[in-house]
């Protein structure tokens, strides 16, 4: 393997790395920030979230997430370009509206049941 391919190799495990690890705290901090709300309301009028509101919130959090991860993506595939490193960013790409799909079902699993 020449000093090229392992560059290329070693941007894409940084790449997917670095998006498994916002992808993760994203979850928890849109599980915390749920049950924060529902524990306030729980105390206050009108009391407990709507499913309507907990489904928004699934496609609003994963819909936020995909727009971070698409900004990484395009700053991390400008560094890497600079660097004379071939990034197939559709792969990636792909791969984020993977994650976001995926977030989506897990919220909606996760809040509605």
């Amino acid at each position: 393997m020449d000093i090229k391919s392992f560059l290329q190799f070693l941007s894409y495990v940084v790449y997917f790395l670095i998006v498994s690890i916002l992808t993760y705290y994203m979850q928890w901090i849109t599980v915390l920030f749920v049950g924060n709300i529902r524990f306030t309301a729980a105390d206050s009028f009108p009391g407990d979230l709507s499913r309507s509101s907990l489904v928004i919130m699934s496609f609003m959090f994963s819909i936020m997430h995909f727009v971070v991860v698409t900004i990484y993506l395009l700053l991390h595939h400008l560094l890497v370009s600079l660097c004379k490193i071939k990034f197939h960013y559709k792969i990636a790409l792909a791969f984020n509206t993977v994650v976001a799909v995926s977030l989506i079902i897990y919220f909606i699993k996760v809040f509605l049941y």
